[in-house]
């Protein structure tokens, strides 16, 4: 009889977990509160419920008699994920390790606790103690969320009548308890890829970020293999491991997000989960030869993850920026794309709102959900592919209707 793998949420995101489950032999049970969610249909049983439910994910969990329980980069459904694998007896971090890579708040604290570096940070329940904050740490500020992904919530701050309106843009994303007032951190950005398992960390790739310009901190690109000094690359990786211990993580993936600052690295924050934006699904194959999410899945059923390099290579994402939000007449460029050398992967079209095209409203970019396309590359090396990306990006034709 097959084992079986219990998929938390079904969504695009998840669709590679159940793919590389099939690969190595498992049976896939999605849940999902999205009947039309397409991991649902695609997994061999789907079953329809609020993943925050955890008793009644637990209660699936036992009929299906699971043997590995997973999500993948997203961190809404790491505590149901930590919460089921503490009721079965199966192989994912605590649900207290869960909470603090889940809560900012929590996060900071355990990071101030144990020595990790990070930016000095205050919480604060309304604009009046914002202000305050902001004055005491200095502009400009970071003001954030507790909890949120995919730059959903985070605000760059440069003075005092800008946090008055982003302090209102963040209560409508969360209308109760304690908001966070950060350093604002200058300097490279990147992110580190891996799992932690048999007690050990191990970093699998530093990924180079980009961003959109302006004051929400949206990525616009990442390029693999970090081009980063080598000496930085070691504290980058010194920076992570103790983020991770810091949390407590054990028996999961990881993608760690870092500033390379004038004072050394310091943490961003630390997610019990594969990175998304493709980095795990798609970049660190095509750069290293790891396929992070067959071992994510094959730890997640109690298997030791083949977690070995083999290849040094390139890869890069850039997502589309058309300058402005309007409604679309039309695109160009999709025909000169495809055939420039390198190309692994073209996507004209948002994850949320469908294909480009005539009449496709482009939003301003606030959050990853605005983003409205992308393109990959592979190259020998990471300047390679990041040009060649770059290159394929700025191909892209926006024409928008007059309005």
């Amino acid at each position: 009889m097959r084992s079986t793998l219990l998929i938390v949420a079904a969504g695009p995101l998840q669709l590679p977990a159940i793919t590389e489950a099939r690969v190595a032999g498992l049976r896939t049970v999605a849940v999902d509160a999205n009947p039309a969610a397409p991991g649902i249909s695609l997994a061999d049983h789907g079953v329809v419920l609020d993943i925050h439910d955890h008793a009644a994910v637990i209660d699936v969990a036992k009929r299906e008699a699971v043997s590995g329980v997973i999500t993948l980069c997203t961190d809404t459904p790491v505590n149901t994920v930590a919460a089921v694998a503490q009721a079965l007896g199966l192989t994912a971090l605590t649900p207290e390790a869960a909470q603090c890579a889940t809560d900012k708040r929590l996060m900071r604290k355990s990071f101030a606790e144990h020595g990790a570096p990070s930016p000095r940070f205050l919480e604060i329940e309304d604009e009046s103690e914002a202000l305050d904050a902001a004055e005491e740490i200095g502009y400009p500020v970071a003001l954030k969320i507790a909890r949120s992904s995919g730059s959903r919530g985070i605000y760059r701050v440069d003075n005092a009548n800008e946090l008055h309106r982003s302090v209102e843009a963040a209560r409508r994303h969360q209308s109760q308890g304690a908001l966070l007032v950060e350093e604002w951190l200058e300097g490279p950005e990147v992110s580190v890829e891996g799992m932690c398992f048999e007690g050990q960390v191990h970093v699998i790739q530093i990924t180079d970020k980009c961003v959109f310009p302006g004051a929400f901190p949206v990525e616009s690109g990442h390029t693999q293999p970090s081009r980063l000094a080598a000496d930085l690359q070691t504290r980058i990786r010194d920076c992570a491991t103790a983020g991770i211990r810091a949390l407590g993580l054990m028996d999961c993936a990881f993608h760690v997000e870092i500033k390379a600052t004038s004072r050394g690295p310091m943490l961003i924050e630390v997610g019990a989960r594969l990175g998304g934006d493709r980095i795990s699904t798609h970049l660190t194959p095509l750069s290293m030869g790891v396929n992070l999410v067959r071992a994510a899945v094959e730890l997640a059923v109690g298997r030791k993850p083949d977690v070995t390099p083999r290849l040094r290579r390139g890869a890069a994402i850039r997502y589309f920026d058309a300058g402005r939000s309007g409604n679309l007449e039309s695109i160009a460029g999709i025909d000169e794309i495809e055939t420039m050398p390198g190309l692994e992967l073209l996507f004209a079209e948002s994850e949320r709102d469908g294909a480009l095209g005539p009449g496709f409203r482009i939003q301003p970019i606030r959050s990853s959900q605005d983003r409205y396309g992308h393109v990959i590359f592979s190259g020998e090396e990471a300047q390679e592919a990041a040009d060649r990306a770059e290159r394929a990006a700025r191909a892209m034709i926006f024409r928008f209707a007059t309005e």
